[in-house]
């Protein structure tokens, strides 16, 4: 693996609740998955004296990258099945080789191909096992023992390990300890058959750590951007959990382009501009927050400030200043409440501790909002608003973005071919309304302009929310 380091709609208000756990900015910003080299000691299972290795991988290793480290690290030939697991208050989670589901789906197992090891291995003392060949019956237990924040060098090693891997199909763990027993003594009757069925050069007390790094820096060979986009951006991975590659190839096409290696570069000046109007709505809420109508909606006072201080009034027609004829203040107020930064108590519209941490905060803001899309809680809300962001990131023309919708909804099976865009953006609804409120699409959808162009910071915005 290279080394890399990169729509006029009316809402009716319901007054929320407040919320005892709200988290704080720093917790926030703490859920975003970082790249982390990780420590596993890896013991092969009923073999005495003990067979292990100790390897250092990155966080991000998909399982299936995982395997062929593995393979190599403990000496298999990868001639074999193979599988993961884990088990989690008393439930056994198995993640299986893609060609394993194909054949025999299996709705309670997992592409090994679309989880990374930190979704796996969460914290020091996680525990995982790994199977090979399961005619002959050999298991791994996998232990997180550390994990290690220096990232200078990326590549997988071999820290550390005892003794030989066995010869593949030597009949198991059982049938291996009874050829030590043969092997333990030349006068046995069966010494000679063992030495011909191991080879002459077979030392079951020899381990070469060195051979066996050469072997693992020339696995070290790239990535495809399927498994790098899965490995990197969560939502992808969830995405193809349901999505065949070879039936979206203008998806397929989009992918290289979002350049998700790439690490968030926000500064100050972008941000402020991204985040103007939630800060503003922030700050216009200030430390005491507003009073709402006795319906719940925002004063005509604030709405006629709205539309003046944020420029929205040339999209608007007529002289109404109430919230209900305004979908750009339903959608202002609405992303704050999306992103837990307001919430309504007694009749005022308050900020959290967190709106109240962010308001004079453009580049937490960024990261927070960019955090919390794709927006909704089903699985074709954030699926579509994940195939909007992609778009986005990857700088799709219209007509490739279109297409591209239509090819995967048909795929996902939830929208006929003539109706694909449509049923997308109603899915992504509430994901493509703030990025139309924070400018990300252009003016197009407020301002009803026929032609329009994203602003360049939305690529890497798009980007951002796709990698946490």
């Amino acid at each position: 693996m290279s080394i890399r380091t990169g729509r006029v709609r009316h809402l009716s208000v319901v007054p929320d609740m407040p919320d005892p756990d709200e988290p704080s900015a720093d917790e926030a910003d703490a859920t975003r998955r970082s790249l982390v080299n990780l420590v596993l000691r890896v013991t092969m299972d009923h073999t005495r004296p003990e067979i292990w290795r100790r390897v250092r991988v990155r966080s991000d290793l998909l399982l299936s990258e995982l395997h062929s480290v593995l393979q190599r690290a403990v000496g298999w030939q990868d001639q074999h099945l193979h599988a993961f697991s884990i088990r989690t208050a008393g439930i056994t989670r198995r993640f299986e080789m893609a060609e394993t589901l194909r054949d025999e789906p299996d709705d309670e197992a997992v592409s090994e191909e679309r989880v990374r090891i930190d979704e796996v291995l969460t914290a020091r003392g996680s525990v995982m096992t790994y199977e090979y060949d399961f005619g002959d019956g050999w298991t791994h237990t996998v232990v997180l023992e550390q994990i290690d924040s220096d990232i200078d060098d990326l590549r997988s090693v071999c820290l550390d390990g005892a003794r030989a891997c066995p010869p593949e199909n030597c009949g198991g763990p059982s049938h291996y300890a009874q050829d030590l027993e043969i092997a333990s003594d030349p006068a046995d009757p069966e010494f000679p058959v063992l030495l011909t069925r191991w080879g002459p050069t077979f030392d079951p007390d020899r381990f070469d750590v060195d051979s066996v790094n050469k072997v693992l820096h020339a696995l070290d060979t790239g990535r495809s951007a399927l498994a790098e986009a899965v490995a990197t951006a969560p939502a992808i991975g969830r995405l193809f959990d349901r999505v065949r590659p070879t039936e979206v190839p203008s998806l397929m096409a989009l992918l290289p382009r979002c350049e998700l290696t790439i690490e968030s570069s926000v500064d100050l000046p972008v941000a402020e501009i991204a985040m103007a109007k939630l800060t503003w709505f922030l700050a216009r809420i200030g430390d005491d927050g507003v009073a709402l109508t006795d319906a719940g909606y925002l004063k005509p006072a604030l709405v006629s400030a709205i539309r003046e201080e944020l420029e929205w009034s040339i999209g608007w027609v007529g002289p109404s200043n109430r919230e209900i004829d305004h979908h750009q203040v339903t959608d202002l107020r609405e992303a704050a409440r999306h992103l837990g930064l307001t919430r309504v108590s007694k009749g005022r519209l308050l900020r959290t501790k967190l709106g109240a941490a962010l308001a004079d905060d453009p580049v937490g803001m960024w990261r927070h909002a960019a955090s919390r899309l794709p927006l909704g809680k089903e699985t074709y809300e954030t699926d579509a608003a994940t195939l909007f962001l992609i778009s986005l990131a990857a700088s799709a023309s219209v007509a490739h973005r279109n297409e591209m919708l239509v090819e995967t909804v048909a795929e996902l099976g939830w929208a006929s071919e003539d109706s694909g865009v449509f049923d997308a953006q109603f899915a992504a609804q509430a994901t493509v309304s703030f990025l139309d409120l924070i400018g990300a699409h252009g003016p197009r959808f407020y301002f009803r302009e026929s032609v329009s162009e994203s602003p360049s910071w939305s690529r890497r915005f798009a980007r951002d929310a796709l990698l946490t």
